[in-house]
């Protein structure tokens, strides 16, 4: 069992950021946002090869990263997480091990990207967010087909990046990424809503 350093930021920082919020963080969270910060990295212009570990989607889960496992289970072992009745949250010794690692200019760049996207669960009902993420365009289609495949690849980022070109004409002047995060989930659980109502339609057609 071995997780990247990013992994394992980013597993303490969701952690870190969702206990107020949540009062903690289960493992399918931690997952679905470190892919939508992964997500803002891409509307930032980052490749998603620079992100530091992959995502999947899975027949079990989607999105999944099996470098963010390994971390929860890593720091869950190590103490750094603690696991509660609402998820994973961080000890005494985690919080600190974060605030050490937060001061590295390796992981300087990524904590706007994950601030923005945990924060969007103050905006948006958590399980929202999650929903709402299942409308992105390659991780829609993959649930569709039922498929294990990689999530951005270059194909999905080119489908991804003509979303958010729509966004930034949408949020032109937003330079914190929160109103980005917030605008383009809320997009998202619009199409949600759609697909819903389609599949109602055709249920009640047939019915």
């Amino acid at each position: 069992m071995s997780a990247t350093p990013e992994a394992i930021f980013d597993c303490l920082s969701i952690a870190n950021e969702l206990g107020p919020i949540a009062g903690g963080a289960g493992e399918s969270e931690i997952a679905n946002f470190g892919y939508l910060s992964c997500l803002l990295s891409v509307y930032r212009g980052v490749a998603p090869s620079d992100w530091g570990y992959g995502f999947a989607a899975t027949k079990a889960a989607a999105p999944y990263s099996e470098d963010l496992s390994d971390a929860i289970e890593s720091c869950r072992l190590s103490g750094l997480l603690e696991e509660g009745p609402n998820g994973f949250t961080l000890s005494a010794r985690g919080l600190q091990e974060l605030v050490g690692l937060s001061e590295l200019k390796r992981f300087r760049s990524r904590r706007a990207y994950l601030h923005a996207a945990c924060q969007s669960a103050i905006a948006i009902p958590l399980p929202l967010v999650t929903e709402s993420l299942s409308a992105e365009p390659q991780l829609r289609q993959a649930l569709r087909l039922s498929s294990l495949r990689p999530l951005l690849d270059e194909a999905g980022r080119h489908v991804v990046l003509s979303h958010f070109a729509a966004l930034s004409q949408a949020v032109p002047e937003a330079q914190d990424l929160f109103v980005p995060a917030v605008v383009w989930l809320a997009y998202l659980a619009r199409q949600v809503e759609a697909d819903t109502a389609e599949f109602d339609g055709i249920g009640a057609e047939e019915g």
